[in-house]
């Protein structure tokens, strides 16, 4: 009996084992990219208000409103100096189905108190919000920005990304 020699091509070898580590390297990055998404996704939100203008802040308080009124005791901010920030773990606020906003009520000092409605939330919402204050060119006009996010997969029922031009001297938002 005659044996039959297996014939073995070296390029063949070559292609596989040049596969294999870019096939691993591809799952390493696959594991670690879940493994951030899952981190992100599972931290705790936090309300961040930054007073970026040249007056104190004397409070900021923020909270989410229905047609009914306000839906929880909301967040506090005093005593905010200039260039200073304040941060808040919020955890969750279960909105479903209620059309809330988030209503942001502020006064500087010398100033009138002032309110806005930012967004649109209709899902619960446990991601991050920041109110940010900031000057303008003009005198006693600053620039409110209010933005919430809740993670890299956002609902379509939350809508927050919104800018308010106030006058503080009025003490209302300017249209």
């Amino acid at each position: 009996m005659r044996k039959i020699k297996r014939t073995v091509n070296k390029k063949d070898d070559v292609r596989v084992s040049q596969k294999r580590p870019i096939f691993l390297g591809l799952l390493a990055l696959v594991i670690l990219l879940t493994i951030v998404f899952i981190f992100i996704e599972n931290r705790e939100g936090k309300t961040v208000i930054r007073n970026a203008t040249d007056t104190k802040l004397e409070y900021v308080k923020a909270y989410f409103v229905d047609a009914q009124g306000p839906l929880h005791e909301g967040y506090l901010a005093q005593n905010l100096e200039p260039g200073k920030s304040w941060a808040l773990i919020t955890g969750e606020n279960k909105l479903l189905g209620t059309e809330a906003n988030l209503e942001v009520l502020f006064k500087f000092e010398g100033s009138e108190e002032v309110f806005v409605d930012a967004g649109y939330f209709n899902d619960s919402f446990d991601g991050n919000i920041t109110i940010d204050f900031n000057t303008t060119d003009e005198k006693d006009i600053i620039k409110l920005h209010v933005k919430a996010s809740n993670g890299l997969l956002s609902s379509r029922l939350i809508d927050c990304d919104d800018e308010f031009m106030i006058d503080l001297v009025e003490g209302e938002e300017i249209e």
